[in-house]
């Protein structure tokens, strides 16, 4: 019985080693982004480590609510392969009210997933 406990536990300690993560940045491209020239983008990067640009227009974003529907099917997708969203960083900006307050976007926010 001893053995079949010790098996369990090493099998559930040796799954949450190799979970996997996607990470999603919201930013400003820079010039010289070659799909998104000074544009909002949403990075995207999946547990293989390939990065996938979703340019988000050149439109602020505080005044245009598509390109949070943009950001809401990409963090829904996500979410329907069956990640959680683990940890939340609202961006470099200062302040603390989320990505979204009255002046516009906070670039730098970072959502994390991880499959539980």
């Amino acid at each position: 019985m001893k053995k079949l406990i010790f098996l369990f536990a090493f099998a559930f300690i040796g799954q949450q080693a190799f979970s996997q993560m996607y990470i999603v940045t919201l930013s400003l491209a820079e010039p010289s982004h070659v799909q998104c020239s000074q544009e909002p983008i949403l990075s995207i990067i999946d547990p293989n480590g390939t990065i996938t640009y979703r340019c988000l227009g050149a439109t602020s974003i505080a005044y245009n609510s598509d390109v949070i529907g943009i950001i809401n099917q990409e963090l829904n997708t996500i979410i329907n392969q069956g990640y959680k969203l683990i940890e939340t960083n609202n961006g470099y900006s200062g302040n603390n009210n989320g990505f979204i307050d009255n002046t516009g976007v906070n670039y730098g926010t970072t959502w994390y997933f991880a499959i539980p």
